[in-house]
């Protein structure tokens, strides 16, 4: 059985590359060879796991069937517009018939990098490997320097990557695709990778586009004996990145990087790797004030010195303080009756309330994960 599942998994593979270079006809066969190498899975197994291979190759030959009716049509002159269709993307539009992609464009940031508060350090690594890549290619030709089509952001949850992500999009005045990855995500055999397949291509219609993946470790984690091989699809696309003749950055963030495959996290795919860790006291004092912004505060709330007292504090603790400070407020108004103000004791008591979320050992796993770039011990088990 493991030989059929191979062959299939082999075709899959060679079909999505040969959609990726516009080889409709070429498409049409491995996706056929495909299903006919899920069906004989089927036959070499029963119950819901045959079920799912046979719903699995019935897909395969509908989506067949389309390469192949759009392959007889096409002439000499719509040969590209005609594959760009039948691969899902590209400059040629969508079929008229054809339902709207999941991934279409929600957003275009107007955020900056300048809106990131404190963490200088990753912004600047931000600007030499993405930023400056986009806005002055001609330098980066000039000294032989390639820019990474991939970036990995790591580090403790509630620290803001998702903010990052979108700064760096409106940086460069790209189309922002925050993608759920439960959208990509499917119980069935060899949808997740025909759904990243037609993600990458819905990106590939802009003429900058930035797909940001947050916890990409469920995603791309290490492989083993899965059904669902996502990582050898991803491979295949991002292969195909430095070739495309759109702009398109790969943004990806986790909180267990170690999780990761190998191939998927090496030079070429998500070789640029940024570690987004705590938030300094410039961040904090930032993030308190974001959150007071307009809110009735007395005389004696000094942000700086509420984040000078919660080093150590993530940026989704600092705003659970902030939360509670101003129900502290919201409690006594109701109380009372009267007008208040949020108070520097309110802030003190939910400074002392909130107990930070990321410990020091946590750091530290992180710590050892980008010194040594192997999996730390014992982190696979706390997941």
């Amino acid at each position: 059985m493991s030989f059929y599942g191979d062959k299939k998994r082999e075709h899959e593979g060679a079909a999505e590359k040969a959609l990726l270079a516009r080889d409709c006809a070429g498409a049409f066969f491995h996706t056929a060879k495909a299903a006919e190498f899920g069906l004989k899975l089927a036959e070499q197994t029963d119950g819901k796991v045959a079920l799912r291979y046979v719903q699995d190759a019935f897909e395969l030959l509908d989506i067949a069937a389309e390469l192949k009716a759009k392959a007889r049509k096409q002439s000499k002159e719509s040969v590209s517009r005609v594959l760009s269709e039948a691969a899902g993307g590209g400059a040629g539009g969508r079929d008229e018939d054809e339902p709207p992609s999941n991934w279409e464009l929600q957003e275009r940031p107007s955020t900056r990098l300048d809106d990131v508060a404190g963490l200088e350090e990753v912004k600047e690594t931000l600007r030499e490997k993405v930023i400056y890549p986009f806005q002055h290619p001609e330098v980066y030709e000039r000294f032989k320097t390639e820019a990474g089509a991939g970036i990995l952001m790591y580090g403790p949850p509630g620290n803001g990557k998702t903010y990052v992500a979108r700064a760096i999009a409106g940086e460069i005045d790209a189309a922002f695709f925050p993608v759920d990855l439960s959208t990509i995500k499917s119980k069935y055999v060899g949808e997740t990778a025909k759904n990243m397949s037609k993600l990458f291509a819905e990106a590939a219609r802009h003429e900058r586009a930035v797909l940001f993946l947050d916890e990409v470790d469920a995603l791309l984690g290490k492989r083993g004996n899965r059904k669902v091989d996502s990582v050898a699809q991803f491979l295949a696309l991002t292969d195909g990145l430095k070739k495309n003749s759109n702009c398109m950055l790969l943004l990806t963030a986790t909180n267990k990087p170690w999780l990761l495959d190998e191939a998927v996290i090496r030079p070429g795919r998500l070789g640029t790797h940024i570690y987004v860790g705590l938030p300094d006291a410039a961040a904090r004092e930032a993030i308190v004030a974001l959150n007071m912004r307009g809110v009735p505060a007395a005389g004696d709330v000094v942000i700086a010195d509420a984040a000078a007292k919660t080093e150590g504090w993530s940026g989704a603790d600092m705003a659970a303080i902030c939360d509670k400070a101003k129900m502290a407020a919201v409690r006594r108004q109701l109380d009372s009756g009267h007008d208040e103000q949020v108070t520097a004791a309110d802030f003190a008591a939910a400074i002392e309330k909130v107990r930070p979320s990321v410990t020091p050992e946590d750091l530290a796993v992180f710590e050892r994960w980008r010194d040594s770039r192997s999996t730390p011990a014992g982190a696979e088990e706390d997941d």
